[in-house]
């Protein structure tokens, strides 16, 4: 990855946006929070060790926040269009992690998206992506 979006608010803002979607039907099962913590690792190259204590932080500020857009604000300054398209393929696996697609996880992902300002059909793109790799 780049390194301007290496940056450690980049990467809490990520990680707040990723739990966000497992925190949408406010159960948070350990499949979602192990999700994002690979995705972490792979998508800004961090080690295992990092990216848990990136969640913990996360979930510290996450809890704390005033909702998605501080968050959002930081991706959109730091991620280019294709950062921003990866990152709503990662919020789509977070939101399978689970086995299925909560419709408040879904409303979540489309303010996301929304924030991002990524268009309708690169989210439909993005969820057909992860539910081909799902399946």
């Amino acid at each position: 990855m780049n390194n301007h979006i290496d940056s450690i608010n980049t990467q809490l803002a990520a990680a707040c946006m990723l739990l966000s979607i497992a925190d949408a039907d406010e159960i948070l099962e350990d499949e979602e929070i192990q999700t994002i913590g690979e995705i972490l690792q792979d998508f800004f190259a961090i080690d295992k060790k990092t990216a848990k204590a990136l969640i913990d932080q996360a979930q510290d500020k996450w809890n704390t926040s005033t909702g998605l857009f501080q968050f959002g604000n930081q991706l959109n300054e730091k991620f280019s269009h294709n950062d921003k398209l990866d990152f709503i393929s990662c919020v789509f696996e977070v939101a399978y992690a689970d086995g299925e697609l909560h419709y408040l996880e879904h409303h979540t992902i489309k303010k996301i998206a929304n924030i991002l300002n990524l268009h309708r059909d690169e989210i439909i793109a993005a969820k057909a992506e992860i539910e081909n790799f799902l399946n």
